[in-house]
């Protein structure tokens, strides 16, 4: 079933993506050929706004991100082209009173259970496993015992020890913020996957030198830079997959080991 909906997912990523090229395409010849077009369509906003609904078809608008990419962009196309409404000073209260509706609305614990009764977890995140998670609100600074992580920085940083020594995986959401999450203490037994949501923002990754990096985040000017220092004498477990999934849009991922 997962690679069913994996197979899904990248058919309609592949296909959104395309539909858009070819939209855009035919915009730019129509231009060039002398037709009269909106100025509003060759603007930075409309930019925005396409990545935003590519993002929406290549997760199946699951996630928030491109809802948040596409309010930017049709927020600053009708402040461009509408300066009559004056909505630019409005941007950053909007973008506070937003981010307080978020933290008041999610739950203050959260709690994952990876067992068949619970069909609302990935299964990117467990594998079968059947342990259950119910810990605190992550804060800055605090050490986490728990196999799950779950962090969630709007507007914030986040610093992350973790110390699980069966670690299953996670999800890490940057919006306007960064995130740090050391898994120098941590184990894994076989492949776990980490699925982040970079929205201008930024996550640090500080991974034991002999585990396995796999990077399978898209997106749209971002980027996930290795800056691992490889030690021959430790060598590399196979066993000890770290699986990167997600997407990052105009933001970055760090990995680095000690």
């Amino acid at each position: 079933m997962e690679k069913t909906n994996n197979f899904r997912n990248n058919n309609d990523g592949r296909l959104a993506g395309g539909l858009i090229l070819v939209a855009v395409g035919a915009v730019l010849l129509l231009r060039n050929t002398g037709f009269d077009l909106p100025r509003w369509l060759f603007s930075w906003p409309m930019i925005l706004i396409l990545v935003g609904i590519y993002t929406g078809f290549k997760h199946n608008f699951r996630n928030n991100s491109w809802l948040i990419i596409f309010g930017i962009g049709l927020f600053f196309l009708v402040s461009k082209f509408i300066p009559s409404l004056s909505l630019e000073p409005l941007f950053w209260p909007i973008i506070i009173i937003g981010a307080g509706i978020v933290f008041m609305l999610r739950p203050g614990n959260s709690r994952w259970n990876t067992g068949k009764n619970n069909p609302g977890v990935s299964p990117d995140l467990h594998h079968g496993a059947t342990s259950q998670y119910s810990g605190p609100d992550y804060l800055p600074g605090t050490v986490d015992t728990n196999d799950y992580l779950i962090v969630k920085s709007v507007f914030s940083g986040v610093n992350k020890n973790i110390v699980s020594k069966n670690f299953r995986g996670g999800t890490v959401a940057s919006v306007f913020g960064g995130s740090q999450i050391d898994l120098r203490q941590a184990d894994i037994t076989g492949p776990v996957v980490i699925k982040l949501e970079i929205v201008f923002g930024g996550t640090k990754l500080i991974v034991p030198p002999h585990w396995t990096v796999q990077n399978e985040i898209d997106g749209i000017f971002h980027g996930v830079d290795d800056k691992r220092n490889f030690n021959p004498a430790a060598g590399i477990n196979p066993e000890k997959v770290l699986i990167l999934k997600g997407s990052a849009v105009f933001g970055g991922v760090e990995i680095r080991s000690y």
